[in-house]
């Protein structure tokens, strides 16, 4: 078993980095007849995963950000698209594996706010979903962070940045905003692994 990991390793490297690339240029990439991204999500989407970053970002910080505060954080804004990245890993990997399968995301607010409420009780049982692609991809985004970002970026008077609760919300947005997006799409077709607690 170990030798055939070790044997497709560089494949799913391979895989993951050229997912992480797509999705990043998706970021800047606009159709012929839109103005729209297509990175972005939903307005109903985009609300639920706003409101949670928000409640991540004010958390991050000691004493705690109020929300007039919060709402002005660029870190609100960087969590906000990390979890925004890690939906579309999750539709690129659903693509990848299901040859191109169409899907329609929700516009209907109850459906949203039921999958948004289905992922937060299994990121509070530390349940959350995964599988070695998006693994694989989530680790080349945390790296780049961490060779790229300068947090001193995210300073704001008066409060202190909690470096180790920055990098586990860091991770959390991506893995949450992936579960979202199973939940939203395919709850009861394509099932990810279930997510190690160890997992990185």
């Amino acid at each position: 078993m170990n030798h055939t990991q070790k044997n497709n390793t560089p494949h799913l490297e391979d895989q993951a980095l050229l997912i992480a690339n797509e999705i990043f240029n998706l970021i800047n990439e606009y159709t012929n007849d839109s103005h729209v991204s297509k990175f972005f999500l939903t307005d109903e989407i985009a609300s639920s995963c706003y409101s949670l970053t928000a409640g991540f970002t004010s958390v991050i910080y000691a004493p705690n950000l109020t929300p007039e505060k919060t709402v002005d954080a660029t870190m609100l804004s960087f969590l906000y698209a990390l979890m925004t990245y890690g939906f579309n890993i999750y539709l690129k990997e659903r693509s990848l594996k299901t040859n191109s399968k169409p899907y329609m995301l929700p516009y209907d607010k109850k459906i949203v706010k039921k999958a948004q409420k289905d992922t937060l009780e299994r990121t509070a049982k530390g349940n959350l979903l995964s599988t070695s692609l998006a693994d694989n991809i989530i680790a080349i985004i945390i790296e780049n962070i961490t060779t790229q970002m300068n947090l001193n970026e995210f300073n704001i008077r008066g409060h202190r940045l909690n470096k180790r609760k920055f990098w586990e919300y860091v991770k959390l947005s991506l893995y949450w905003g992936y579960n979202f997006a199973a939940e939203l799409v395919d709850k009861n077709h394509y099932q990810p692994e279930k997510k190690q607690q160890n997992s990185n």
